[in-house]
């Protein structure tokens, strides 16, 4: 008996594994790069939410301020006099810091609190600028001695970079309440 052979070959050929193994190299990458760039999000993400954390706890410390009994004068044409420049003036003026994601012990990024006082400027578009603290919260990277953006820029008033989180708060403390 005779064999015969075939014209087809049977097997792999060394090109077929070569464009095989390309698809999968591929497909690695790809799938390397998408867990890079969710990684870089979580990080992001865990940073903005610690910022939020910062202008929540400030937040919830100025009106634990409005609440107590404040210095102050029921007069709308002076505004310097009223309550809620008493309570601008009783805010603790040393900038709150909290490290964030920590790596170990004496590492991780810090992040600054910025309070700007906004009642001050726009005293005359308010019925009651006596009354009413107007306040703009923002979180920056700290340094250690001044607010940087997220390039290690130093910020200034006059800054065009985003902080990493900011939000404007109105505030009228208790005692303004009373005010006719």
């Amino acid at each position: 008996m005779k064999r015969k052979k075939s014209g087809k070959q049977q097997g792999f050929i060394t090109l077929e594994i070569l464009i095989a193994l390309f698809i999968a190299l591929g497909f690695v990458a790809v799938s390397m790069q998408t867990l890079v760039y969710a990684m870089g999000m979580k990080v992001q993400a865990q940073e903005k939410q610690r910022a939020n954390q910062l202008i929540q706890e400030d937040i919830e410390q100025v009106n634990e301020l409005g609440s107590t009994a404040l210095t102050g004068a029921c007069d709308p044409a002076n505004y310097g006099g009223g309550y809620a420049q008493g309570l601008w003036d009783s805010l603790p003026t040393a900038t709150p810091t909290k490290k964030l994601l920590k790596t170990s012990d004496t590492s991780g990024k810090v992040l600054g609190l910025r309070r700007v006082h906004v009642s001050a400027a726009t005293t005359a578009s308010s019925d009651a600028p006596h009354r009413t603290l107007k306040i703009r919260d923002e979180v920056w990277g700290w340094n250690g001695s001044n607010f940087v953006d997220t390039s290690g820029v130093t910020v200034t008033t006059s800054t065009t970079e985003d902080p990493i989180a900011e939000t404007y708060v109105e505030v009228i403390p208790d005692v303004a309440l009373a005010c006719p």
